[in-house]
């Protein structure tokens, strides 16, 4: 599998505010550390491009940064990667999908979708769980429209 890397180095006078921005938006693509200053994504036009995007800030704030494409030397870096990858995603994924399977009004399956959809702009393996939140947030949905229908009908 190619991975992107990008290798930051922050400029000492405005560090602070720097670091607290750059890392917050690295925190949002939910990537590797591979150490200090060294973040992995799974290679993808989108992850490239988000990596450039990071990097250009950083420079423009005088600081040193680039963006490689690579691959992991050994099967056990591949699978640890892929691991920490599928692993945030899932944890996610598991909560919304019991939070889900409780029945929520709508109003919380609104945010639960949202939810959703926040997790899976960082799903870049395409974990399995999606597919399923999917399918049990459109049933609840269902449900949902099944029960306002049945008690339009009725008096009050």
């Amino acid at each position: 599998m190619d991975w992107i890397m990008l290798i930051t180095k922050l400029p000492r006078a405005r560090t602070s505010a720097l670091k607290v921005a750059t890392w917050r938006k690295l925190k949002r693509l939910g990537v590797y550390t591979l150490q200090d200053s060294v973040y992995v994504l799974p290679g993808s036009e989108r992850t490239l491009e988000a990596f450039e995007w990071v990097a250009a800030e950083i420079r423009d704030e005088g600081g040193e940064a680039s963006v490689w494409e690579v691959s992991a030397r050994t099967e056990a870096r591949e699978r640890e990667m892929r691991d920490f990858f599928l692993e945030q995603v899932n944890a996610q994924y598991r909560g919304i999908l019991e939070e889900v399977r409780c029945g929520p009004d709508e109003e919380k399956l609104r945010e639960l979708w949202g939810q959703y959809h926040k997790v899976k702009s960082q799903d870049y393996l395409r974990s399995p769980l999606s597919v399923e939140i999917r399918a049990a947030c459109e049933g609840r949905a269902r449900e949902l429209k099944e029960e306002a229908g049945s008690t339009k009908g009725k008096a009050p």
